[in-house]
This record gives structure tokens, C-alpha cells and sequence, in this order.
């Protein structure tokens, strides 16, 4: 068998070999960047026993990743190289111009772009598994190019400080994998939460976290001191918006503190007009982001906005509280009252409170929901019934089925929601 290989058919070789080791790559890194900490801690319920090797390539996720993306970028360079010469020869050039290695860049780029895509998709949820099969290749690679993972690692530091107990994160397009540097301990689940809410304080706005018009706690104007003294203590707020005729029409924000000092001074107990303590109303659109918003109330010292739509009515209330707790989760006082939203009856049944973010149930229950105009639970729901919700209305979507249990007026207040046995 003759392997000889001419001058004419070399550049077609190489492109040919190129793009296997580039998509072969791809591959093997997308298998990679889906293995989480959860993945983890779920295979270790399970029992699975390729669980160890997940977590030990985690561990060493820089080290390979470093490795790939090396082996990555010299398959992109060569793919180009190749392609470059194979249009010149159509053309008959025979010299490089600038418009053939620019469009050759670019063919290159497209058609592995296409490639990538199809890759990822090929792979979907089973990555966790591929990157477990590959797990001893993975390591192997690793090790024999980490002199260059090294290299590369020391000219990355030049110019920039690190301490000792740097916390790194590596941000891919296929999730986060996160670790610790000193140790390379994966970091605790609800750490990788709260650094997962910090990264989407840019992609969440302020209409996803808002308390809706309808559950916010207000006063009118012509409220006496004692009584707006009262509505706080009931609803365990220290601060609440104060209208004047109706709510698009907010005269200031009422602080228990100033109210609290005020009447703690027995010749004041007769004062009635409120309008003195309002301190002013900060107001943001509906669709600022959490960052944005969380410099605007540290730069204006506000821990409350009130949130307008495009028409500019209120559409709702945000607070500091409400940020955090997108970072951090639920957080609960001795004022909180009440059920948690959600309630898990059994495997396949969960009541729920309507105002649930629908991205919430979704990872709950593991169920995709199509669909634009709602962000709830409880506005899904309205959607597909389409029309006023009455308690004992039911919906089927999927493979789940949910029962209104409660209304108040016009709007879902509880749900249960019931999965079909057996489903995933």
C-alpha cells in the first residue's frame, strides 16, 4: 500500500487532519465543561462509580483544559495554513494575498463554528458520562503537555498579583467549574450558588426580583402616624412606600426610624401629617440589571427603588433584601411569616406559591416551560389557561399537571403540581 504523500495533495492532508483533531477536541471539551460539583454530588447518591474519577477531573480541570486549548489553537492554525493554500492553488496565485488569507481566516472560522455547534449538540446531557469514559486520555494529555500548561500559566501571571489563597473561576460557555487554587477542593454547593448569582447580576433585571404592585405594602398620604406606625409593625416592613391617590402617584418613602424617633417624644404623640418624614423615591426601570442596580443604591445610599414600566406606572418594588437574596438564596427574619414557596409533598408532587419564579420550577422539576410575557409560575399558568383563574382549574404541559388551589380576585395565589410517574 503506497502512503506516499505529494507536494499537491499535503495541504488537503493536513486540512483533513486539522479538522479531525479540532472537532475531536471540541469533543472532549464540551464533555468536560459539563462536569459541575452537582453532577458530582448527585452520581455520588446515585452510587455510580465513575463518580471519583468526575471529581479528580475536576480537580484537574485548568491543567487539562490549559492542555486542549494548546492542542486547540494548533489545529485552528493549521486548518488556516491549509486552507490558505488550497485557495491560492484554485486561484493561481502564488503568493499570499491579504483578501485570500482573510478569506481564508474566515472560512475556516464559519465552518468550524458550524462544526463546534454540532458538537455540543451531539453531546448534550451526556456530557458528565463521555468525560467519565474519558477520564484516563484526558489525564494523560494533561500531564504529557504540562510543561507547556506551565509555560503558559507563567507568562499569564506576568504583570498581574495573586495571593495564596486565591480563589480562581473558570467561566466557560458550557457552565461554571469552579476550585479552589491552594487545594484544588472543589468549592462547597452553596458557594458555587452564591458565585453563580454574582455572575448573573448583569442578566437579571430588576422585573425578575421586584415584589409585584399587588403585594406591596403602602400608605396613603392622609395616614396618621400612628396608623402607618401599625401597617409597619403588621407587615414587619421598616420602610414603605406613601401615595397620594392612587399608587403611580408615590409622594416618598417612610423609614420606621425617623417615625419610631419622632413619636418617642410624648409632645408629639398628637402629630398626624406624615408628608415630613418621606425621604425621597428612587425609581428605576423595569428592566435595569441587578449590577446596575446594586451601584445605583450604594452610590445614592437607598436600600429600596421603585420599579416602572414603559408607560412609566409602577409595576412593583425592589429592595437591597430582594438583590441579595438572589445571590445568596431566601433569607428569613422573625418578621417572615408563612409557607416556603415551595413545598415538596412527595417525588413527583409540589405545592407551590403562584408568585415562584418559573426558572426556579423549572430546575425543581426539570421541565422546560416555552413561552414569553410571564416570569411565575402563577403568570404561566394564566397563559395557558387564558382566561380569569378559578380554584380547581387544572393544566397539563408536558409530562406535569397543576391545579389552582387558591385565588385571590383575578390572581392564582396557590398551585399543585403533580409529574407523571415515571418521567425524567
Amino acid at each position: 500500500m503506497d502512503l506516499n504523500i505529494n507536494n499537491e495533495s499535503l495541504p488537503i492532508v493536513v486540512f483533513v487532519i486539522s479538522i479531525l483533531l479540532y472537532s475531536t477536541i471540541g469533543f472532549i471539551q464540551s464533555a468536560l465543561s459539563s462536569v459541575t460539583r452537582e453532577t458530582i454530588y448527585v452520581w455520588k447518591s446515585e452510587g455510580r462509580n465513575r463518580a471519583e474519577k468526575l471529581e479528580s477531573l475536576l480537580r484537574r480541570f485548568d491543567q487539562c483544559h490549559s492542555a486542549f486549548s494548546i492542542l486547540k489553537a494548533v489545529a485552528l492554525a493549521l486548518s488556516v495554513v491549509a486552507t490558505n493554500i488550497l485557495l491560492n492553488k484554485e486561484s493561481g496565485q502564488t503568493d499570499w494575498g491579504i483578501t485570500y488569507t482573510l478569506l481564508a481566516t474566515a472560512a475556516t472560522l464559519l465552518g468550524l463554528g458550524i462544526v463546534e455547534t454540532i458538537i455540543r449538540t451531539c453531546v448534550g446531557t451526556r456530557g458528565p458520562l463521555i468525560a467519565s469514559w474519558l477520564s484516563g486520555f484526558t489525564t494523560f494529555v494533561g500531564i504529557l503537555l504540562s510543561p507547556l500548561t506551565r509555560s503558559q500559566e507563567r507568562i499569564i501571571e506576568i504583570g498581574s498579583t495573586t495571593t495564596e489563597e486565591e480563589t480562581t473561576v473558570t467561566n466557560n460557555s458550557d457552565g461554571i467549574v469552579m476550585h479552589l487554587d491552594d487545594e484544588g477542593e472543589p468549592l462547597e454547593e452553596h458557594e458555587v450558588r452564591m458565585i453563580r448569582g454574582v455572575f448573573q447580576l448583569d442578566k437579571t433585571v430588576a422585573r425578575e426580583i421586584m415584589i409585584p404592585r399587588v403585594d406591596m405594602t403602602c400608605a396613603e398620604v392622609s395616614t396618621s402616624l400612628d396608623q402607618v406606625a401599625n401597617i409597619m409593625l403588621s407587615s414587619g416592613h421598616s420602610k414603605i412606600p406613601v401615595y397620594k391617590d392612587e399608587l403611580d402617584h408615590i409622594e416618598g418613602i417612610a423609614h420606621s426610624m425617623d417615625i419610631l424617633r419622632f413619636m418617642s417624644d410624648p409632645s408629639n404623640l398628637g402629630a398626624t401629617n406624615i408628608t415630613r418624614f418621606l425621604r425621597p423615591v428612587l425609581y428605576v426601570p423595569e428592566s435595569k440589571t441587578l449590577e446596575d442596580l446594586l451601584t445605583e443604591f450604594q452610590e445614592k445610599r437607598m436600600q429600596m427603588a421603585i420599579v416602572v414600566d414603559e408607560y412609566g406606572g409602577v409595576s412593583g418594588l425592589a429592595t437591597v433584601e430582594d438583590l441579595v437574596e438572589e445571590i445568596v438564596g431566601e433569607l428569613h427574619d422573625e418578621f417572615d411569616r408563612g409557607d416556603p414557596k415551595i413545598r415538596k409533598i412527595s417525588e413527583s408532587e409540589y405545592l407551590m406559591d403562584a408568585g415562584t419564579d418559573i426558572d426556579d420550577v423549572s430546575q425543581i422539576i426539570n421541565v422546560s416551560f416555552e413561552g414569553d410575557g410571564f416570569d411565575t409560575i402563577g403568570g404561566f399558568v394564566l397563559h395557558q389557561l387564558g382566561k380569569i383563574p378559578s380554584a380547581g382549574d387544572k393544566v397539563e404541559y408536558q409530562d406535569i399537571h397543576i391545579e389552582i388551589l387558591s385565588t385571590t380576585g383575578r390572581r392564582v395565589r396557590s398551585l399543585r403540581i403533580r409529574k407523571t410517574v415515571g418521567s425524567t
